[in-house]
């Protein structure tokens, strides 16, 4: 049986609110097991859920579904992106504070894995790039391999920190020196 949108919407937008709620991006991995068990067992989420799928399908559905997708939700990107009761910026806000106003950016060029976009101002076109700390060998990877598939769009990545997960300054200091050694440019965004 398939899960009809308007059920799916409704348990994605309480998903999100209860995340929200327990500052999910704070949260370590192996403390989150008991939060996926107590969302399958929550009426509104895993009670809606077991209508249309086994509990072991709901916590699946629950973990790589809309969990996995809120990474990009909080970012203005994707069909959840309207859920997300606090989103922390969109790819134009992140393009402004990264590489500083002017900057037009292009929707229709907007991909995942990770999270892109082209950006124009005046003459100037480059691929803007942004994703957590950790997950900026996932960025350098990419630029690295697009450069190397020919790409000619210069890459900025962009590490997004925040007011509760700053970036220390060793690690911003380890990035502009990575920055260097492969030929590409790294900034540093904190978002509040």
């Amino acid at each position: 049986m398939t899960l009809p949108p308007e059920i799916e919407m409704r348990v994605v937008e309480h998903l999100y609110r209860d995340a929200d709620k327990i500052s999910w991006d704070g949260i370590a991995a192996v403390t989150r097991s008991g939060h996926y068990d107590r969302w399958v067992n929550d009426q509104e989420i895993g009670g809606r859920l077991q209508k249309f799928m086994d509990e072991k399908e709901c916590r699946h559905w629950i973990k790589d579904g809309p969990m996995k997708e809120r990474a990009r939700a909080v970012y203005g990107v994707g069909k959840y992106a309207s859920l997300v009761p606090n989103p922390v910026a969109n790819p134009s806000q992140l393009v402004a504070q990264g590489v500083g106003t002017g900057w037009e950016v292009d929707e229709t060029t907007l991909d995942i894995k990770p999270l892109r976009i082209v950006a124009r101002r005046e003459d100037d076109v480059i691929r803007f790039c942004w994703g957590k700390p950790k997950d900026l060998k996932h960025l350098v990877w990419a630029a690295l391999n697009a450069e190397a598939k020919g790409d000619p769009i210069p890459w900025t990545l962009c590490v997004v920190g925040t007011f509760t997960h700053p970036i220390p300054a060793n690690q911003r200091e380890s990035d502009l020196r990575l920055a260097k050694r492969c030929m590409l440019r790294i900034v540093h965004v904190s978002l509040l």
